[in-house]
């Protein structure tokens, strides 16, 4: 077959081995040992009999997918095995992160000691648990021991929203549990990077902006205001807020004038004979390589610091590479490091946005060698815009419609004034403890005020499959060639058909995986009736705002009424963001604005279902028995929510309800307790699926063993919250269909 393709030129050997090595990291990453592994590799073997190029690239792919595996078991693979757990284990850490104060704080320790394993300078193991024993007012840094309770780290697990278990293992966030401290050693010496943070808040403390200089200076998020990361979005700048090759540019070319200005004050005594680009290059990117370090090695911000670097010794050692190549070499360099880089969306919004850029350059000046730094700007902004799109839509479910126009001044503002103007400020503070920010910052934030007072900057789309993204990105790779132009329109169609022949349910149940706790969405034309709220712990992180209210908002659903089952707090621990979100509009209805009274009898209609509140005729004796019991109907299809009724409570209920509450779905009374799912309900409900919500770590080992015999020996379908995550039933007519998060979003490295 080599013999019909001898006339074509080949790239070289060294851009073929970083193809399969890229392509062996991501199919090993995402799809190890599953069929589009085997699928792959037998591809690559196939093409390799008749194409001698790619054994090179079969070799790439190979070393791809040994670098995947030898780093998930030097740096990612649990330490100590689950038996070693089951009992206490003596562990001494340093306290990074202080996630919950109280009388039991809760942090993040990064380990030194987990029992007999002594962790190894080249990976880090950290846990999050509670602390109990005498504690220092200041947590920070400070080195603790004691004996530890722990189990595998393991979260909730939602469609669409944050997935917390992947970030716990971009993390190395292994377990959690409680701590019984037994020994509080004085704090560490802080390092390095601590020490920077510290001072830069310091020197901007008192600004409007001061939050937005921290976080330009360290890459550290963590001080930023919800409000401001919202704006930040609306407004199509949430880039700024991510160390990225733009910050890495912007403190190189500083550093390099800063080098060039300082050697041109000293140049009458400096040797005319000498080649000093080296050392401006020497600096700029020591300086810029620091900045990099100190921003937390960021994977954009790695990726901006290695093409400077090969850039620059092209330069120095006159070589030549195309900016493919640098581009190539620097991925290669970033997935050797750590492949499992790939799961940061980061690294994809990068490395498009450098591609974009190139393009547009080589394009315009293929035009015109004088084309206007204006023209230019305004191609650049509108061609990222383009090319983002489709995993902006992914990621955040919708766009900023302003994005073009404001990053056209603020980008230009950011790299000839803000930069500068922070340089200076903290050259001020460090020398005369002067601030000259202050006028300037003034100005910046009643700009800000002004522009965050229109309120039409973000454009909610909805979700978009990964399916509709590729099919977007193939038909922009094929528009780059103005041969393949014209077969654009191919995947573009494909894509239209794909979202219309994806053709929404009658009627949806989302069971949501809110942990030890309850809260159900059935939805149905983009409205929907929110059955529960799940919890708040801390009360910093509420189950409504970080995943219900999200969910809402990424799939455009109206809410028009809530029902809070009953006055517990795993049902209504989102009560007050829930007053927030709405001003208790969607309690009106059921609990006539109160979310804390007793629901009351109602019938109501959404679209074409029955939605019936059938519990409680009268108060109860107890809480769990006043539980407000919700039957969903479309006629065909019946879902009954009994909240945390008892047997007494159901057993009145069958009274009143004849002996028989028939419905297809059940959520199962009180989390599948037994003291609730009486043999008696359970016939009479007969449901197909029994959906069992609770915590995956539940103390009262729930469901209990005698109720899932007791759903068994009617043969119900059973699913576990705990087990599969969010659950989703999909309503058309007379069929359902279900699916789960866990099914939908599993790595074999979380498994």
């Amino acid at each position: 077959m080599d013999r019909l393709f001898w006339h074509v030129k080949q790239p070289f050997t060294s851009i073929l081995i970083c193809c399969g090595l890229i392509s062996g990291c991501l199919i090993s990453v995402f799809y190890l040992s599953q069929w589009q592994w085997f699928v792959c590799s037998g591809v690559l073997l196939f093409l390799c009999g008749y194409f001698k190029a790619f054994s090179s690239v079969l070799a790439g792919f190979i070393l791809g997918i040994f670098v995947t595996i030898c780093h998930y078991w030097l740096v990612y693979a649990p330490p100590v095995a689950e038996k070693v757990l089951e009992q206490e284990v003596a562990v001494v850490g340093v306290v990074s992160k202080v996630i919950g104060s109280g009388t039991r704080p809760y942090v993040t320790l990064d380990l030194k000691q987990l029992g007999q394993y002594k962790v190894p300078w080249y990976r880090a193991i950290r846990i999050n648990a509670s602390l109990s024993g005498e504690l220092p007012a200041e947590l920070h840094e400070t080195v603790l021991s004691g004996s530890a309770i722990l189990k595998p780290f393991r979260s909730r697990k939602n469609f669409t929203v944050f997935d917390a278990e992947l970030y716990a293992f971009r993390s190395q966030i292994f377990y959690k549990g409680r701590i019984a401290v037994s020994e509080v050693i004085a704090g560490e010496q802080k390092a390095s990077r601590a020490v920077y943070r510290d001072w830069v808040a310091e020197a901007f403390e008192g600004l409007h902006f001061g939050w937005f200089y921290y976080v330009l200076l360290t890459g550290d998020k963590s001080a930023i205001a919800q409000a401001d990361k919202d704006h930040f979005k609306s407004l199509g700048l949430s880039h700024l807020l991510a160390i990225s090759g733009l910050h890495v540019a912007i403190v190189f070319a500083l550093s390099f004038a800063l080098c060039k200005f300082g050697l041109w004050l000293f140049w009458p005594h400096l040797s005319q004979w000498h080649n000093y680009q080296l050392g401006y290059f020497v600096f700029a990117l020591g300086l810029s390589g620091v900045y990099v370090w100190l921003s937390g090695l960021q994977v954009s911000a790695q990726r901006a610091w290695l093409m400077a670097l090969l850039g620059a010794c092209c330069f120095l050692f006159a070589r030549q590479l195309s900016p493919a190549r640098v581009l190539l070499y620097a991925l290669v360099v970033i997935l050797v490091a750590n492949p499992f880089a790939v799961l940061n969306l980061g690294l994809y919004f990068s490395f498009l946005a450098v591609v974009t850029i190139f393009f547009v350059f080589r394009t315009l000046m293929q035009e015109s060698e004088h084309t206007s730094k204006v023209k230019l700007l305004c191609y650049l902004q509108c061609a990222l815009f383009v090319t983002l799109l489709p995993l902006t839509l992914y990621s955040y479910h919708g766009f900023s419609a302003s994005s073009i126009l404001v990053n056209l001044l603020v980008v230009p503002l950011l790299t000839v004034v803000i930069f500068p103007l922070l340089l200076l400020h903290t050259l001020a503070v460090l020398i005369m403890d002067k601030a000259v920010l202050g006028p300037f910052d003034a100005l910046l934030n009643s700009v800000y005020q002004w522009v965050n007072s229109f309120p039409y900057h973000w454009w909610q789309t909805g979700t978009v499959s990964i399916e509709v993204v590729t099919l977007g990105y193939l038909a922009l790779l094929l528009c780059m060639c103005a041969v393949t132009r014209i077969f654009a329109w191919i995947p573009l169609s494909a894509g239209v058909i794909f979202s219309v022949l994806e053709r929404p349910p009658d009627w949806q149940v989302d069971v949501f995986d809110v942990g030890h706790g309850t809260a159900v969405l059935v939805s149905t034309q983009g409205k929907g009736i929110l059955v529960d709220l799940g919890a708040s712990y801390f009360s910093r992180y509420s189950l409504f705002d970080n995943v219900i209210k999200l969910y809402l908002e990424a799939n455009r659903i109206r809410l028009l009424h809530t029902v809070i089952s009953h006055d517990d707090s795993d049902h209504n621990g989102g009560l007050a963001d829930l007053y927030r979100y709405d001003g208790g509009r969607s309690l009106g209805l059921f609990h006539e604005g109160d979310g804390k009274a007793l629901c009351t009898l109602k019938t109501v209609t959404m679209d074409k279902l029955t939605i019936e509140s059938l519990w409680p005729v009268a108060p109860m004796n107890s809480d769990n028995n006043n539980s407000c019991v919700i039957r969903v109907s479309d006629g065909n299809t019946n879902l009954l929510l009994p909240g945390d009724i008892e047997q007494l409570a159901e057993h009145a209920l069958l009274a009143l309800q004849g002996g028989k509450v028939p419905a297809d779905i059940l959520i199962a009374p009180h989390h599948g307790s037994n003291t609730s799912s009486s043999m008696a309900f359970v016939s009479a409900v007969a449901p197909r699926w029994v959906v069992f919500s609770r915590g995956y770590y539940s103390p009262w080992r729930l469901p209990h063993e005698e109720v899932v015999e007791r759903y068994q020996l009617i043969g119900s379908r059973m699913l576990d919250t705990a087990e599969e995550g969010q659950i989703r039933f999909k309503i058309t007519g007379t069929d359902v269909q279900s699916e789960t998060a866990r099914d939908r979003k599993s790595f074999w490295f979380l498994r």
